[in-house]
This record gives structure tokens, C-alpha cells and sequence, in this order.
């Protein structure tokens, strides 16, 4: 049996991890980053000191935190941020969510994380993006759509396991196979 490489050259962030069984299974499709969601009302919150614990098992992937604030810098390689702080001084990686509407009005120069549908897809052809770097969240969208995508980054989605360490990726699985058959 040929043996399949691991690294997909496309820019993944896992995000919204909440055990190490996700961060473990995304660590090992070579995502570049998990993301962690910090803010307490969110349904994907995680405290800090679960997500040292899972950092401590977890090797490759840089450490993301979608927070409101930058804090827990010491755990932390960079942000998810919700807004777009221009007086703040940022020293680590920062990733800002924005909406596709955002992108088509025009950014500065930055990283940025949109939702897509299927019919925005078709818009990027008219985007200035040249200087962005943005990574698609592709939970609206079927696996084959986002290879539509081309080299765009994309945002996976984490979540919690059905009991401890047990928990589906059939259709993560899926993504991964045709990711990875696409770069062949």
C-alpha cells in the first residue's frame, strides 16, 4: 500500500476545539493552527486550563485563541478576534472574523476569517485580495464546493465528542480524502 502524505499544502485552522480527541485528529491532518474559543457565552467555550492541558498533548499545530480581549498570552501563539483593533498594539499572529460583505467593501492589509456560501464562492473573481490572507469558514458548504476555493485558507469546525474520546469525523474524513486528492 503507497503510503499518503499528511500535510496538506492548503492553510487549515481547526477551530472551536474542546477535547484533545479534535485537537489530536486535526494535529495529525496537519492542520496549522487549532483555535480555542475563550469567550465565556460562547457554546464552544474552553477554560485555560483545559487548553494547557491539551497543548500539553498536542504537538504541530499553533495555538489560536478566539477571544474578545488579548489575554492568556503566555498559552497562546496568536488570536481569532472579533473586532478590528487598529490603536491596539498586536506582537502575535491575529486573525480577525469579518463578513464576506466586509471583504467585498475592502480590507486592509490582514488575516481574516469570513463565512462562504456556495454563490459567494463565484464572487471572489471580482476581489481585490491580493493583499489579504483570508481563510473561508466552510461549514455552509458541501466538501466538493471547497475545492472551488482553490488555495484560500479554510476553517474546519471542532466541537464536543458524543462520550470521552469518542466522536465522528465521517464527513471531516471525507474533506481530508478529497483535499488530499486534489493536491495529487
Amino acid at each position: 500500500m503507497q503510503k499518503r502524505k499528511f500535510l496538506l499544502q492548503q492553510k487549515i485552522i481547526a477551530q472551536n476545539i474542546m477535547n484533545l480527541t479534535d485537537a489530536r485528529y486535526f494535529a495529525a491532518w496537519g492542520v496549522d493552527y487549532i483555535s480555542f474559543n475563550t469567550i465565556g457565552d460562547s457554546e464552544f467555550f474552553i477554560n485555560d486550563a483545559s487548553i494547557r492541558e491539551i497543548k500539553d498533548w498536542v504537538e504541530g499545530p499553533q495555538c489560536l485563541l478566539e477571544a474578545n480581549a488579548l489575554e492568556f498570552e503566555d498559552v497562546a501563539d496568536g488570536f481569532i478576534l472579533s473586532n478590528i483593533y487598529s490603536s491596539l498594539p498586536i506582537v502575535k499572529e491575529t486573525f480577525f472574523r469579518i463578513s464576506f460583505d466586509d471583504i467585498v467593501k475592502g480590507l486592509p492589509d490582514g488575516k481574516y476569517i469570513s463565512p462562504i456560501n456556495k454563490e459567494q464562492i463565484d464572487q471572489l473573481e471580482s476581489i481585490d485580495y491580493q493583499h489579504l490572507h483570508l481563510y473561508f469558514d466552510i461549514s455552509e458548504l458541501e466538501p466538493t464546493d471547497v475545492l472551488r476555493l482553490g488555495n484560500f485558507g479554510i476553517v474546519v469546525q471542532g466541537g464536543e465528542e458524543e462520550k470521552v474520546g469518542l466522536k465522528s469525523y465521517e464527513e471531516l474524513d471525507e474533506l481530508y480524502e478529497l483535499l488530499l486528492d486534489n493536491e495529487d
